[in-house]
């Protein structure tokens, strides 16, 4: 009988920690919630030995007595600007040539495998087409095949 009320104690404690209510806390999952929440304990002691060790770190500015952190970061981002003036035009303008030259590369790639492309179909118009003397284009009749129901047509012969 006491296993059994102190198994209702726990529940009770366990549902008032975690916010649930006693009903949804089943007895198979009180050693669990027990782990669980021994574990949180540790874990809070170890955040609270950390904050306590953690000093903040307060740097003065030359801004203003009240800047914001915002001033104070743009004013030393404009400082080092001004100061490493040629490094940072170096910086930049070499970061315009690669993009100017991303983008010519790019563009060759894309029209040379647009050439291709049109090699490749030119080929196959070639293959199974034949030019006559006014410059029409046709397919003779052993290039093709009627399908079986008519509609349309089969290329054969010539494949490679």
């Amino acid at each position: 009988m006491e296993a059994r009320q102190k198994l209702s104690q726990e529940r009770h404690r366990l549902a008032l920690r975690f916010g649930l209510s006693e009903s949804d806390i089943e007895p198979e999952l009180v050693p669990l919630m027990l782990t669980v929440e021994q574990s949180i304990n540790k874990i809070d002691q170890a955040a609270g030995k950390i904050n306590e060790s953690v000093k903040p770190v307060v740097y003065n500015n030359h801004y203003d007595r009240n800047a914001s952190a915002w001033t104070a970061l743009w004013g030393n981002i404009s400082t080092g600007i001004a100061r490493h003036i040629v490094a940072v035009l170096l910086v930049v303008l070499s970061f315009l040539v690669c993009c100017v030259a991303i983008f010519v590369i790019r563009d060759a790639i894309v029209d040379q495998k647009k050439v291709e492309l049109a090699e490749k179909h030119w080929e196959r118009i070639n293959r199974y087409f034949i030019i006559d003397q006014k410059g029409n284009y046709f397919i003779p009749k052993e290039n093709y095949v009627i399908t079986s129901d008519k509609k349309g047509i089969k290329l054969i012969g010539k494949e490679e």
